[in-house]
């Protein structure tokens, strides 16, 4: 094996270790809606892909609700 075909085959390697770690989670907030008649409540949903579990539950700590 030459020296190129290593060096490639480290970055390749390196590369699918680095995507297999991240998830990706739905995550959504409450948010109350008020108007004259009603209260009603929608959801904000947004993605967080992350492999730190800590970044999860600080966006938990928020309010949002991740699955």
């Amino acid at each position: 094996m030459n020296y190129q075909s290593l060096f490639l085959a480290l970055i390749i390697g390196g590369f699918f270790s680095f995507i297999s770690c991240s998830k990706c989670h739905e995550c959504k907030v409450p948010i109350e809606v008020r108007t004259p008649d009603t209260t009603y409540t929608e959801y904000q949903s947004q993605e967080l892909c992350t492999a730190d579990n800590k970044e999860l539950a600080a966006k938990e700590a928020e309010g949002y609700i991740c699955n």
